[in-house]
């Protein structure tokens, strides 16, 4: 049904847009043929764009309702047929005493859309009983022309006149001169000469189908149109006075009968006929060509798939289904649970992990939703929390937003109005440690994935890390909440975009918490002293963030190994600000190695004492996390994480300890004959000569590599170019001889730092 409901809306959306591109370029134009193909033709495209798939590798706009939360919900109720699966006890299905319900709310709007098709073909045969009856009724009369091939009816007043197929109904009753009558006669002839019969006869099947979309009607209305327009186009050619043949159409008004599968010499359409007879505009071919383009545009948006790069049958686990099996009946050695393994198409979070609910737990990993029931005491459910975490590590996801230019990193992160000390306040107010997971001692992070919109608004929060026991339904439940502060949006280059955000929770427990045996040798509770995640006042450095960047830069010294090796990235360290302020306890989250790991401990346990932490009005000992980036190369800004803001530390141009900070270049690891190119500010020199130039004169180096110094070079530039940049008021090295000409063009760009060491040439 979710799929079913999807494909109507993009359907109905195509064939709108179809009818938008007919009355913006199409309308007023005297090009009846073209358009009515345009008319025939763009109802199948509507039905057909919505089942093609065109799979692309990048993020694009999509029409598509699958990630709204209705079709997200009919997905999910669906997919539980969907069994990956099942292991474990025998299930019992305990059914209501209730009587069984019959039909369900999907049964009744089929039906319904089943009576409407069954009431509107009943309405057509009824019209063709009609035709038949007047036929009937005016046979002997009926004169057969040879010259136009058709059969002339008479209705004697009961209908108008209309023609349909061969067969031209004529109102006898009316008084009219002979030309008034031949020109009639003609536009009906054009009638069925051009066919429209069958165009009408078509789009009649289409309306009884799809009779719930408007576009189908409106396509109608204008194929109707644009049969009279030709017609009359037609006879007004073979006219010589053109006000006789309009003030005709003024002059003759419905009577009797209407069948709509008719094409009638007079409907509604009277003015709109008469304007476009009166219409001498020349044809506006730019318009006719934009039907192109408009329409690539439309199969493009709706049928180009964004796709991940991992495989088509890839369930979002790495983990095989053998694996799983023998895992999860490894679990039942020690606890006696069954299991359900259930493909999710669509989900919605990278984990959640449902509260304990009839001794049933549900765990969304990735595409498999996990079902685990029969878990009948507390230690049997921590132990079923140990084997849903084993599960996370063989977990695989990514999550497609369908959000027009989603970025991660902005000039401006989004930050909540009021700044982020009235955000952690909102969070601390506002969170409550769910029962369930007090009981059994749950601790640790959530980690909590959201869109800061143009706006300012927070939307599709996704949960990246989940905890169970209640703790994800409870940060669900906080960004629900209509009292949650508002956002100022990322700004790139002066203009807001939509940009993702992550935000981390830590839960702890006051005192000792509870424990649970771990049959996977893998304990997931621990007891520690209380360290606070977020508080009402977070913990500051001295100075703030300026202080603590120029604290940095002051002290911080470029591990000699991780130069020597181009080492960089950045190191993520953990600390506690106590509650007088001192940082203890540093730890690596994530780190390069080279000694820029010991570097960034350093620094944090040197630190002068930081402003603490309050809770309550009291200091309180508070967790921190800080991402110190090592960077050689001084080209590019410090780039914001959508985490927390980043240190970024420049190997150029930081004081040092080091006798010699700068990175030496040494030619000799190159091979015979194969030497780069060496330019200093414009002039090439050869590596003998680099020995007069000291390491304290460069501003900045740039390499250049294959095709780039190929270009710029052309032969000399074929194994690299070392351009080399003066800061001011520097003069050139002496040279050991000077060539006759090796004065260079000057770069279009200012060339930038870059560092090479040893054998290798870093972009």
């Amino acid at each position: 049904m979710a799929h079913l409901i999807d494909y109507i809306w993009q359907s109905s959306f195509c064939l709108l847009f179809f009818f938008g591109i007919y009355w913006c370029f199409l309308r007023r134009e005297k090009v009846f043929g073209f358009t009515r193909v345009f008319l025939l033709v763009t109802p199948v495209l509507a039905l057909l764009f919505p089942l093609i798939e065109i799979p692309v590798e990048f993020s694009k706009p999509t029409i598509s309702l699958e990630n709204t939360d209705f079709l997200q919900y009919l997905t999910a109720q669906e997919a539980k047929d969907d069994i990956v699966a099942s292991y474990g006890l025998p299930e019992v299905t305990v059914e209501s005493t209730k009587l069984p319900i019959l039909l369900e709310w999907k049964d009744y709007l089929f039906l319904g859309y089943l009576a409407i098709a069954l009431l509107l073909t009943c309405r057509l045969l009824w019209q063709f009983l009609q035709l038949r009856l007047l036929t009937e009724k005016g046979w002997y009369q009926t004169v057969f022309n040879l010259k136009s091939s058709y059969f002339l009816i008479p209705t004697f007043g009961l209908a108008p006149v209309f023609s349909f197929f061969n067969r031209l109904f004529w109102d006898d009753s009316q008084q009219l001169r002979p030309e008034e009558k031949e020109h009639i006669i003609k536009h009906e002839i054009e009638h069925i000469r051009q066919g429209h019969s069958w165009d009408m006869m078509y789009y009649q099947v289409l309306s009884i189908l799809f009779w719930f979309n408007p576009g189908i009607h409106l396509m109608r209305s204008a194929l109707i149109d644009t049969h009279e327009y030709s017609a009359d186009a037609n006879v007004v050619k073979q006219t010589a006075n053109k006000d006789t043949y309009t003030n005709l159409i003024v002059k003759i008004a419905f009577k009797g009968l209407d069948l709509p599968v008719g094409n009638y010499f007079i409907r509604s359409t009277t003015l709109k006929r008469i304007m476009m007879m009166k219409n001498n505009k020349k044809t506006n071919w730019f318009k006719l060509l934009m039907v192109v383009p408009l329409t690539a545009m439309l199969l493009a948006l709706v049928s180009m798939k964004t796709i991940s790069t991992s495989s088509f049958f890839d369930t979002g686990s790495s983990m095989s289904l053998a694996n799983m099996k023998e895992l999860i009946e490894q679990a039942q050695d020690t606890i006696n649970v069954s299991t359900r393994v259930v493909h999710i198409p669509n989900p919605v979070h990278y984990e959640y992990v449902s509260s304990l609910k009839d001794g049933k737990v549900t765990a969304q990993l990735g595409n498999l939703q996990y079902e685990i029931g029969d878990i009948s005491d507390d230690e049997e459910y921590a132990d079923v929390m140990e084997m849903i975490n084993i599960f996370k590590q063989h977990s695989s996801f990514i999550k497609n937003y369908n959000t027009p230019d989603l970025q991660k990193t902005a000039d401006e992160m989004p930050e909540a109005k009021g700044g982020m000390e009235a955000w952690n306040t909102f969070l601390a107010k506002n969170l409550k440690y769910p029962t369930e997971a007090r009981k059994l001692g749950m601790t640790g992070d959530i980690y909590i994935e959201f869109v800061v919109s143009k706006e300012g608004k927070v939307l599709q929060p996704t949960l990246k890390r989940s905890l169970g026991m209640g703790l994800d339904d409870e940060i669900l439940r906080i960004f629900s909440l209509e009292s949650m502060p508002e956002w100022n949006p990322g700004i790139i280059d002066g203009k807001p975009v939509n940009t993702l955000m992550v935000l981390p929770i830590r839960f702890k427990l006051h005192g000792e918490v509870a424990k649970s045996k771990s049959f996977f040798g893998t304990p997931s509770y621990s007891s520690d002293k209380e360290v606070f995640d977020i508080v009402e006042k977070m913990p500051a450095p001295q100075g703030g963030k300026d202080g603590w960047t120029d604290y940095i830069s002051r002290n911080l010294e470029y591990p000699k190994k991780a130069m020597e090796n181009g080492v960089e990235g950045t190191v993520y360290i953990t600390f506690i600000v106590d509650k007088d302020g001192s940082t203890r306890d540093p730890q690596i989250l994530r780190g390069i190695g080279s000694g820029a790991d010991e570097e960034a401990m350093r620094l944090v346990m040197n630190s002068p004492k930081w402003f603490p932490g309050e809770q309550n009005g009291s200091n309180v000992p508070v967790k921190m996390r800080l991402p110190v980036k090592f960077e050689l190369d001084d080209r590019n800004k410090p780039v914001k994480s959508n985490k927390l803001d980043e240190v970024v530390v420049v190997g150029y141009g930081t004081v040092s300890k080091n006798k010699n900070p700068s990175p030496q270049l040494n030619f000799n690891k190159f091979d015979e004959g194969k030497e780069p190119l060496l330019v200093i500010a414009g002039v090439k020199y050869q590596k003998e000569e680099l020995s007069n130039l000291s390491p304290e004169d460069i501003k900045s180096i740039n390499v250049l590599k294959e095709k780039p110094a190929l270009e710029k070079y052309k032969e000399e530039g074929k194994y690299g170019v070392i351009e080399i940049t003066l800061k001011e008021g520097v003069e050139l090295p002496l040279k050991k001889k000077e060539p006759a000409s090796n004065t260079l063009s000057p770069a279009q760009d200012q060339p930038k730092l870059a560092i090479w060491q040893g054998s290798d040439l870093y972009d």
